[in-house]
């Protein structure tokens, strides 16, 4: 392991010969400044590990050496040492990000100490970032890849607000990523190692998302016989709070949130005890949020405490030049996944991509593409294997796979071939369904329908094949679909 670099900043030749001697024999690589001035600059302009800094330094004293270092480097570990040592001293120091102090005269015991304490801090920083890189690695936030201009401005906007405690606000169509984007935010902020929650407004129902976001004590109305409910505010405590289609929040939340932006403090439903806490807050919203205000249905006040830095996804169809990319990259992730040898997408597939709309954004893509990467029984992945149409154009039924490797065509005429519409769709089913081990709510989003759907087609196929009745198109939804089949 190389050797940990200290600096030592001291007018006091005696003092630093002292230090050198003892930190050397420990192995330290050690350097020293007289000033505060040439302190600064080799703190700054080198990469020390520890700075050993003299509270009493001439026309440049040390509290104002460590202001300067912390602004210039604020990682750098201090330790103050000092002959004039009393309590303000200390805790101004401490206030100015010095990690430690030491007074003089110390003993070589107290100065050893110190160094490896404050050392000992450093490697597991070190450590920590190290694991929170890898994990990143791994995750790939797999949202974010691609080189589009668009996309560029979006991550250098992200890595700027990570670096301070602003609130967010991501607005995008629906299947942009905004959450990923929040949670990337998330890793890259100093709150990484702290809990990420998201709760998605509009999936709770309007008379429960209080409780769920600020929680509720036992009794706090009919239901609530637990011994209370933590909310996803506590829940997040220490670290980010995602709140997506936060337009949907109701006025009353709304009123009790804005408490949370200002004060960091709430009460649980039916608590009377105040709840302290510190967070960061990204939302979201897959529609213009300030059109909500100007319509009467979101608090202006809370608008503009969630807008203090906003970040715009834009739709795929906006970047097109990151659609081959991304697919590229779902591919060889399903791939994985699925013990698939799959080495691309021919030219006419990659046409495609690049022609289709995507209404639905990534998460359409992805779901395209993870589709496709089952059913394809070739090296490459070809244009009849992706349910997607050009711009303006309505997707036509496609070839799918057959059990047996071969393509099944169900663009058929039914006037003459009702059996090979049937033979088409089972076929398709009876893959997909082998493919996710009967998984039957898996299978239909790979199939790109509802779960009732499916159903339906099962039990027809396996109670009236023979019933010599017209068939539906592969995957049409039945009569009534709000029916259990």
């Amino acid at each position: 392991m190389a050797k940990w670099k200290i600096l030592v900043v001291d007018d006091d030749a005696a003092i630093v010969r002292s230090m050198r001697r003892i930190l050397e024999t420990d192995g330290y690589q050690v350097d020293s400044a007289d000033t505060g001035e040439k302190g600064l600059r080799q703190s700054v302009e080198h990469n020390f590990d520890l700075v050993l800094l003299d509270l009493r330094l001439g026309s440049m004293d040390g509290l104002e050496v460590l202001r300067q270092i912390k602004q210039k480097r604020p990682e750098q570990l201090v330790i103050m040492v000092t002959g004039f040592a009393n309590v303000a001293n200390a805790v101004e120091a401490m206030k100015r990000g010095a990690y430690d102090y030491i007074q003089k005269p110390f003993n070589v015991d107290e100065l050893k100490l110190a160094v490896e304490k404050a050392l000992q801090n450093l490697a597991l920083q070190k450590e920590v970032e190290e694991l929170r890189q890898r994990q990143m690695e791994k995750n790939k936030f797999e949202k974010i890849i691609g080189s589009s201009q668009e996309i560029q401005k979006v991550l250098a906007l992200v890595e700027t607000f990570a670096k301070t405690d602003i609130t967010v606000l991501i607005e995008g169509e629906s299947g942009t990523g905004k959450e990923l984007v929040a949670e990337y935010l998330h890793y890259l902020s100093p709150r990484f190692a702290q809990p990420f929650v998201a709760l998605n407004c509009g999936a709770v129902a309007k008379n429960l998302l209080e409780s769920e976001l600020f929680g509720y004590e036992k009794g706090a109305f009919t239901g609530a016989d637990r011994a209370g409910h933590t909310g996803f505010i506590e829940r997040s405590n220490g670290g980010t709070l995602f709140l997506d289609e936060v337009g949907e929040m109701p006025e009353e939340a709304q009123v009790k949130f804005l408490r949370v932006l200002e004060r960091g403090e709430f009460y649980r439903v039916g608590g009377t005890k105040l709840v302290q806490v510190n967070l960061r807050v990204v939302a979201a919203s897959n529609t213009p949020l300030f059109q909500a205000v100007e319509e009467s249905r979101f608090r202006q006040d809370l608008y503009y405490r969630l807008n203090v830095a906003r970040i715009e996804l834009p739709p795929l169809r906006e970047r097109r030049g990151d659609i081959v990319i991304l697919a590229k990259y779902f591919m060889d992730r399903f791939s994985r996944k699925f013990g698939r040898q799959l080495r691309g997408f021919t030219p006419a597939a990659e046409a495609a991509l690049a022609a289709h709309n995507w209404p639905g954004n990534v998460r359409e893509l992805r779901n395209i593409v993870e589709r496709a990467t089952l059913l394809c029984n070739n090296p490459f992945i070809d244009a009849r294997d992706l349910a997607v149409a050009p711009a303006g154009e309505v997707a036509e039924s496609t070839p799918a796979a057959a059990a047996d490797g071969t393509f099944v065509d169900l663009r058929v005429d039914l006037s003459q071939t009702t059996n090979a519409i049937r033979d088409a769709n089972q076929l398709l089913i009876s893959k997909i369904l082998e493919m996710t081990d009967g998984n039957k709510t898996r299978a239909a989003r790979l199939l790109g329908i509802p779960r009732g759907t499916l159903r339906y087609h099962l039990d027809r196929d396996r109670e009236g094949a023979e019933a010599g009745e017209q068939p539906q198109l592969p995957f049409d939804p039945p009569a009534n679909p709000g029916q259990s089949p």
